[in-house]
């Protein structure tokens, strides 16, 4: 089974209806979906996928650290956000950069904020709100195990460079000296 993981609070941003509709899409192709977390939308989300009738999603609610890092750790590909919101544009999610820091292929929306960090080569980007879009991408990483190994290398290495503790804080020691 190739395992695809979302964790999040559920707000709008994050695009969880089109995720639950991207697992409809793929519900004969052997791709399990578990959504960890809760809030906002995830009645609506667990409404959509019983009106689906979806047998290859799974909701298991808040997860704590330990239990978070093992679904990481056992998840083929992790989905950032893919909601079309005002704020979809402005934002990177930290589920992107904890999937990323464990060396995880991630799927997330193509959006301003992504592309001022990431590369094609760093993580999958699809169009906002297409679930069509996002179940090709998660078919592609699916069906090519080197592609999704090279996609996730790149981004853990894209992710060393540029957002661990140290980097952001050599960062900001920087722009705080300039200020003085």
């Amino acid at each position: 089974m190739f395992n695809i993981l979302f964790f999040g609070t559920f707000v709008p941003v994050q695009g969880t209806k089109h995720m639950v509709e991207a697992a409809k899409l793929l519900e004969h192709e052997e791709v399990r979906f578990l959504f960890a977390g809760d809030g906002q939308e995830q009645s609506q989300a667990v409404a959509l996928a019983k009106q689906l009738d979806l047998r290859n999603v799974v909701f298991c609610g808040m997860l704590d650290r330990e239990r978070l890092r093992e679904e990481i750790a056992k998840a083929d590909v992790v989905l950032g956000n893919v909601g079309d919101t005002p704020l979809s544009p402005l934002v990177i999610s930290n589920k992107v950069f904890e999937a990323l820091a464990m060396g995880k292929a991630v799927v997330t929306a193509d959006m301003p904020a992504n592309r001022e960090l990431f590369g094609d080569e760093d993580v999958l980007m699809v169009p906002v709100a297409n679930p069509e879009a996002l179940a090709a991408a998660i078919l592609k990483l699916k069906n090519d195990p080197v592609l999704r190994e090279r996609v996730a290398s790149r981004g853990h290495k894209k992710f060393l460079h540029t957002a661990t503790p140290s980097v952001l804080g050599n960062e900001l020691k920087q722009i705080i000296q300039e200020l003085l």
